[in-house]
Order: C-alpha cells, then structure tokens, then sequence
C-alpha cells in the first residue's frame, strides 16, 4: 500500500455526516496544495471515516489553517441511481493529519475571516493566506 503526505490549507467548512446502519462518520474537505514551481494552488477533496472523521471535525475548523495529511488513495463504485450506470471513482481516503496553529494567530485571523466570508466556489489562490515557514518556530504542531 502506498502512502501519500500533503501539506495545505483548508478551503472550506468541512463536510461531517453519519450514514447507513452501521451510522459511519464521514469527513469530507478540500484543501489547497501550494504548487512550488509555480506558485498556484491545487485544489484536492479528501475524506476521512470514523474516529479521524471525528477529530477532524472537532480540530480542522479554520478556513485557512495549515493540514497535514496521510492517505491512501482507494478505488471505489457505485451504481446511479437515476440511470443504473456503474460509475467509477477514486478518493483520497486520510488516514492521519496533523494540523499547525500559528503563534501569531493574530496577524493571520483577518485574513482568514476574509477567506471564510468568500463563497467555496469563489476562492482563488491570491484570496488564501501566504504559505507558512515550517522551518521557523511559529507553529505549535498538532496530531491527530
């Protein structure tokens, strides 16, 4: 199994819901993944189940905190139902994050109530705040 790690912030509120009988906890959220060579972000959708769900409901609450995730990327189908069609899909299934507080959470809250005040559909990489400095000191780092 192949394990992948990505570093970016959140874009939006997360997604929380239970379903089935079994009332399975889901997590859906996107996150935006600086590009190094050229500087844009890329937009990618994970989901988490279960306990991580919950934790990540519970801790990745900020538009524009900095996430860390684990995930194994799973094959999976359904049939639609309104056309009977098989359909085909892959997802990001996070098996651990961690999440970065910044110590100067000051100087970043306007910029991330200004992103949060922004529709999903309308935030652009210049609307997220600049990507930190994990080198330096101003991150108390946090797992879950």
């Amino acid at each position: 199994m192949q394990i992948n790690h990505h570093v970016g912030r959140l874009v939006s509120d997360v997604n929380f819901t239970v379903r089935g009988e079994r009332e399975t906890k889901i997590a859906y959220f996107k996150l935006a993944i600086n590009d190094l060579k050229d500087g844009k972000a890329t937009y990618i959708d994970y989901v988490a189940f279960n306990k991580t769900a919950e934790l990540i409901r519970d801790y990745v609450t900020d538009v524009g905190q900095v996430v860390e995730v684990e995930f194994v990327m799973r094959n999976y189908n359904y049939t639609d139902k309104n056309t009977g069609q098989k359909i085909y899909a892959m997802q990001n299934q996070v098996t651990q994050f961690h999440i970065y507080k910044s110590n100067h959470s000051s100087k970043n809250s306007a910029v991330q109530t200004q992103v949060s005040d922004i529709r999903k559909n309308e935030v652009t990489d210049k609307d997220l705040p600049p990507y930190p400095d994990f080198s330096s000191n101003a991150f108390e780092y946090v797992e879950g």
